[in-house]
């Protein structure tokens, strides 16, 4: 959340305005960062109930505002603002946040994201949007066009459902449908004494489901679909590494590589990281367990003095056990040695001093040790 940070210092010569449809989130970024009231405007709905649960999520101290109020140096807009309002800001940023785990943060990118990018009228930066989104986590076993078959397949079911009751004569009709208690068939529901089919419920299933399973399933098709509606799209993932290994779980990648970002991961803070730090720190311990324990147990600047050698890692990590010199060189043996397989004496020398050598030990590796 540093850009807030940096706003409210004047570092950035720009006023942020943020679209997210939660007003969880923007109660979240404001305790987070303890922003100011003076500095912070927030528009969202105040119809109905929702206005007092809305003003008991933000606080007392942060009144829910107009689009029209004044600008402030930080501004939250709900769905209430996505479509029809006008804001006039020359300094003004737009920020869109999507947060994969909410699905009603997510936006359609052909209507509600274009919807949102000609609020600000006369920004001189109306040109750039920042979209900060995270993934979903939804199970992707089930491809777009097999949801959209399975629902045309569905529609189907429903409209023959509905034709053959509706073949019925009117009175007949009537008594059926009155012992119905409901109508347990999707798309489908009673008026006038009538089946009437939805077919605007089964095109809304297949947006949705696009929206949540597909486009934001990973940054690749997110990127795609921004491309396909006009958008130049300049990504900046919060982890490449994660979104690798998460598309591809048997992605190559090194001991380094993962130990480095698992470090990063572990102690940046970014602007506005919708994923939760262990979830995605899970996805590197899941890939090399070494990685956490490392981490742990030897430290960042010892990992670096033994150049990321997983070896080297290993033996250390034994050195530090609270057992015998003599348990723990068996312990590298069996580490160090593959079962069952030949290996020159000269091989097995250099490995068993190597063992010595970590452990302090002031003795000369010879072949017959192994044999001990």
């Amino acid at each position: 959340m540093s850009e807030c940070v940096k706003v409210l210092r004047d570092e950035l010569p720009c006023n942020l305005h943020i679209f997210v449809n939660s007003v969880e989130f923007i109660a979240k970024v404001i305790d987070t960062l303890k922003l100011a009231p003076e500095a912070v405007k927030v528009v969202c709905s105040t119809s109905g109930e929702s206005r007092q649960e809305n003003q008991r999520k933000l606080g007392k101290a942060y009144p829910i505002g107009q689009p029209s109020d004044p600008i402030k140096k930080i501004n939250f807009y709900t769905s209430t603002c996505f479509e029809g309002c006008d804001i006039y800001d020359e300094k003004g940023v737009t920020f869109i946040v999507s947060d994969g785990r909410k699905a009603h943060t997510l936006l359609d990118i052909s209507t509600l994201f274009t919807q949102i990018c000609g609020r600000l009228r006369d920004s001189k930066y109306k040109g750039e949007i920042i979209h900060v989104y995270s993934t979903t986590k939804y199970s992707r076993e089930v491809t777009l066009d097999e949801f959209v078959a399975a629902t045309a397949r569905t529609l189907s079911e429903a409209e023959k459902f509905a034709s053959d009751i509706n073949a019925v004569d009117e009175p007949s009709r009537e008594k059926l449908l009155k012992k119905i208690p409901y109508i347990n068939e999707q798309y489908v529901r009673i008026e006038n004494n009538r089946l009437v089919v939805e077919k605007n419920l089964a095109n809304m299933d297949i947006v949705n489901f696009k929206i949540s399973h597909h486009i934001y399933s990973t940054y690749v098709n997110l990127t795609d679909e921004l491309q396909q509606n006009g958008y130049k799209v300049t990504v900046q993932t919060y982890s490449k590494v994660i979104e690798r290994l998460t598309a591809n779980p048997s992605a190559r990648t090194t001991f380094q590589e993962l130990f480095d970002e698992y470090h990063r991961l572990k102690t940046t803070q970014l602007f506005f990281v919708l994923d939760s730090p262990a979830e995605t720190c899970s996805v590197i311990e899941h890939r090399h367990p070494l990685v956490k324990q490392a981490y742990e147990q030897l430290g960042v600047a010892r990992v670096q003095a033994l150049k990321y050698h997983v070896g080297n890692i290993r033996r250390e990590l034994v050195k530090n056990l609270p057992i015998g010199d003599d348990y723990k060189i068996v312990k590298m043996i069996n580490a160090a040695f593959q079962k069952q397989t030949p290996i020159p004496k000269s091989k097995a020398k250099e490995r068993l001093q190597e063992i010595f050598d970590t452990l302090g030990l002031q003795r000369k590796a010879k072949a017959t040790d192994l044999a001990e």
